[in-house]
């Protein structure tokens, strides 16, 4: 199984298993936690994925969720603060409290999963715990060249699903959850936008831009950004604001925390972590 952190995953994973299986929440934090309430992971008699603390924390949370799987009792634990398990302690102080659920009714797992799947939020209740989880963050990369390059291969390393736009005739489906050939600025994809979508323009021909801009505008994205400098984002302002756009300011530019990168790389890293702090101020995040 993938070792992947977004419930979306683990709970796909969950619920495609066959065989014994435990669900792992976070059901309470205080103080400095490494994960947020609501965090899971998932542990079978042979193999684990997520993660609750990334240390000697998980070895024990593991070895409880095996034994509740031999017993079938749900689990309540607590590590730091108040816990019985006083040899093992939480670097950074603070209280997690745990709920082990073991296997857990594949129906309400796969009805959440499935519609997380689905672009859509989801309540997931068990034993007495309801947490909200979101979709996966979306991020819409349209453009071409280094920049658009660099940012697919971080947002596919940091765990984003990625719907690619470009023109550029070597880029292809590969590393991308979905993929658009661009042919000509007025030829639209499909608009695929929702509450918890990022788009980022990354074109140095700004001619590509305005129709799809415009059609960005008319989406639910959280997050809307575009290459270039100060000049060139006044330009852009200026041609959408002859085509009769109202809401123009809703585009960020120069995009990213630190607006004067110009290595592509940085860039990326730069752009990506705009959006992130974005997504967190926004309540996009799980």
């Amino acid at each position: 199984m993938p070792n992947d952190s977004h419930p979306q995953d683990i709970l796909e994973n969950i619920a495609a298993f066959r065989g014994d299986i435990a669900l792992v929440i976070v059901t309470d934090i205080n103080g400095g936690t490494l994960r947020a309430k609501g965090a899971v992971m998932a542990v079978t008699p042979d193999n684990a994925f997520g993660y609750i603390s990334a240390g000697c924390v998980d070895g024990d949370i593991i070895f409880q969720a095996r034994a509740a799987l031999e017993d079938g009792n749900i689990r309540n634990l607590v590590y730091g603060e108040g816990s019985p398990f006083k040899d093992i302690t939480l670097p950074c102080g603070g209280t997690i409290n745990i709920k082990v659920v073991p296997n857990p009714d594949k129906k309400i797992i796969d009805q959440a999963a499935n519609k997380l799947a689905s672009r859509q939020t989801v309540e997931l209740q068990l034993d007495n715990f309801a947490f909200k989880y979101s979709p996966k963050i979306r991020l819409r990369i349209t453009g071409r060249s280094a920049p658009f390059t660099a940012l697919a291969n971080l947002a596919l390393t940091s765990g984003f699903e990625i719907v690619g736009q470009s023109p550029d005739p070597e880029l292809t489906q590969d590393n991308f959850t979905e993929f658009d050939h661009l042919t000509n600025p007025n030829a639209l994809p499909l608009m695929r936008d929702d509450p918890w979508t990022a788009v980022v323009f990354l074109f140095h021909d700004h001619a590509w831009e305005p129709a799809l801009l415009k059609q960005a505008l008319e989406g639910d994205s959280f997050y809307i950004g575009a290459m270039g400098s100060p000049q060139t984002h006044s330009n852009r302002i200026e041609t959408l604001t002859a085509m009769g756009i109202e809401n123009s300011d809703r585009i960020r530019g120069p995009i990213g925390l630190i607006a004067t990168m110009r290595d592509a790389q940085m860039l990326a890293v730069s752009i990506l972590a705009e959006i992130i702090d974005t997504a967190q101020t926004a309540g996009r995040l799980s």
